[in-house]
Order: C-alpha cells, then structure tokens, then sequence
C-alpha cells in the first residue's frame, strides 16, 4: 500500500438463483470483501493485492445458464483497470491503462 492507501481494488456482482453457488463464491474472497442479499453477491474489497483466479474459476464452474456477473478489477499499482465478464463456464476480460481511460478528456481539465 502507498500512503496507506490500497493499490487493488476489486468491484463487483453475480446474481444467480442459487444461493449456494453465490455462497461457494463469497469464500473464495476475504471475509469482508463481499455480501450476499437475496440472489446478488456484491463484491467490494480494497487492500493489497488479491489473486482472483480461485473466484474466477469457481464463477466458471458454479455459474449456470441465465446467471450474470463482472468483476472490475482496479491495480492501482500498474495504473490499470480490468473488466472481467462473467459467464457459466468461463470469463471475458479486457484491460486499459487508467491514462488511456482518460486520454478523450484530455482538453476538459484531466490534465
């Protein structure tokens, strides 16, 4: 962390009819990184760095048809977000810089 300020960020959600795939996924996340109300698990967390691969592949195999969900991934420390869409049996992701984001604006006072 600089400044003890976090350098990742995780943001997210997953609904699903099945409150115990939403469950199984909630423990693959740090205690206090996630909630669950109803059929949405909301996922808001922000420390250090978390390796996400054991949420992502319980969402690919726990997932099923008509369930939906993404994961905004924010490492500050590279200066890059990703946005991974969730999906039964696996994920999409795409990444940018943070100055790539802002890089349209330039010429409204981002810079």
């Amino acid at each position: 962390m600089r400044s003890g300020k976090p350098d990742f960020r995780l943001f997210g959600q997953v609904t699903s009819k099945n409150p115990d795939e939403l469950a199984a996924l909630s423990r693959t996340l740090p205690p206090d990184a996630s909630s669950i109300a109803g059929d949405t698990l909301d996922i808001d967390y922000a420390g250090r760095f978390l390796d996400v691969e054991e949420f992502l592949d319980g969402a690919a195999r726990l997932m099923r048809q008509g369930d939906a969900g993404h994961l905004d991934i924010f490492d500050d420390e590279a200066g890059k977000l990703t946005r991974v869409t969730l999906a039964p049996g696996g994920h999409s992701s795409q990444s940018h810089r943070y100055d790539d984001i802002l890089e349209h604006t330039k010429g409204e006072g981002n810079w």
